[in-house]
């Protein structure tokens, strides 16, 4: 008889007999399925619960409780399904906290304040992948105390994404004793965990990290040294200037980004070479960001002494460089010295090449820019070329809501057809 059979020492056995008893309505199938319940096996207590809702016999509705508030999640789960296909309704915080655990509804969880910890915790130690993390976070969100050492215990989890989770509460919180727990996970073999341990130091601010962040400098993951590169930024501290110097030239170029971003919060009018090198960077988020920071450290850094120095390398980028790298150079010769860039040319230099169809098209793409500079720059360029295919481009430039950019295209205009 398949009650009977609840008895097999296999759970596997127990599993296939509870499930294959939810197709009776008899009182013997409902009590033996409630018995299961308690079976020591999670299997057969999932089973017996789904079991128990094809039943749909109310008698069941006080195990079920049973097994939501102690049984292991999975059960809990299949348990409130269960219930609610039996209307049954948690009416106290001790019943609605599991209750909403196990539906996976942890935004109402954190409704209940501290009260959810013991749960939250519970879930942390034993739930599914994706309920650890949830937990994770909604703990992080309580934001007591009493939770930190409940995360920094989830930070030897054997998921990635479990210790990321932890790993981004306890940045948010900002409890300095996490520190010591996170300093490790440097190391950790994922890369978004190193990502996350990197960033959460760098909110931190605990400048006790510095060392160890800087043994990342070399970290083989583009992602991690650009969130070095803003952790380091951040920290400011003036030990890891030689390391931003270096991520400044890094292959990629959010990683660049970061790091002039960093220098503007941590150098000083020596590294304005470096800044204005980055100004003529291939990537236009680059150039930008060099901008914001040589600004950040000295609003009138075109007068800074040491950049005269760097005029034959903006020269030779004007005649070499690519199309968008030649604008860059281009303004920052009119900037550094009020001219415009074929006068900030040698005297023995040859004429400037004609701008090509190619050119054309990428200087009047230049032109809707939002970057003022680089609209002027723009126009300047197609000035130059002398070439009657540029005047269009240069007649719409005329209506440019900046005034620096429709004399710009005035003069462009005027100086095609005096060549033409």
């Amino acid at each position: 008889m398949l009650v009977e059979a609840l008895d097999d020492p296999e759970a596997a056995v127990r599993t296939e007999v509870a499930t294959a008893l939810g197709d009776y309505k008899h009182p013997d199938a409902v009590k033996a399925l409630i018995s299961a319940l308690r079976d020591h096996a999670e299997a057969v207590q999932e089973a017996a619960a789904k079991a128990l809702k094809h039943n749909g016999d109310a008698s069941a509705i006080d195990p079920l409780v049973g097994l939501l508030m102690r049984g292991m999640p999975a059960a809990q789960y299949y348990a409130a399904q269960t219930l609610d296909a039996l209307n049954w309704v948690p009416r106290t915080p001790g019943e609605q906290i599991p209750y909403y655990v196990a539906r996976g509804d942890f935004k109402r969880v954190s409704m209940f304040g501290p009260a959810a910890i013991n749960t939250l915790a519970g879930v942390l130690r034993r739930g599914s992948c994706e309920r650890r993390v949830a937990a994770a976070n909604t703990l992080a969100e309580l934001g007591e105390s009493s939770v930190v050492n409940l995360l920094i215990s989830a930070l030897k989890d054997s998921e990635a994404a479990v210790r990321s989770a932890a790993i981004n509460g306890l940045a948010r919180m900002g409890d300095a004793q996490a520190v010591t727990g996170l300093l490790p996970l440097l190391k950790d073999r994922d890369r978004n965990v190193r990502v996350a341990v990197v960033s959460a130091l760098g909110q931190m601010a605990d400048k006790g990290a510095i060392t160890p962040l800087l043994a990342l400098v070399g970290d083989g993951e583009w992602e991690v040294r650009a969130v070095l590169a803003e952790a380091l930024g951040r920290l400011g501290d003036r030990r890891a200037l030689p390391a931003v110097l270096g991520l400044v030239k890094d292959n990629d170029q959010e990683v660049r980004r970061n790091a002039v971003e960093a220098l503007g919060r941590l150098g000083d009018e020596h590294v304005l070479d470096s800044l204005v090198r980055a100004m003529i960077d291939e990537d236009v988020s680059v150039r930008q960001a060099a901008a914001r920071a040589a600004t950040m450290l000295d609003p009138y850094w075109q007068r800074s002494p040491m950049l005269p120095a760097l005029m034959p390398e903006l020269q030779a980028v004007l005649r070499r460089g690519n199309p968008g790298v030649q604008v860059a150079a281009a303004d920052l010769l009119r900037r550094l010295t009020g001219h415009r860039p074929a006068e900030s040319l040698p005297p023995a230099s040859a004429s400037p090449p004609p701008v090509t169809d190619g050119l054309t098209e990428l200087f009047q793409r230049l032109l809707a820019d939002t970057d003022e500079d680089v609209r002027l720059a723009a126009a300047e360029a197609l000035g130059r070329g002398r070439s009657s295919a540029t005047i269009p481009a240069l007649q719409v430039a005329l209506s440019d809501k900046s005034k620096w950019v429709r004399q710009a295209a005035k003069q462009g205009i005027a100086a095609v057809r005096a060549s033409t």
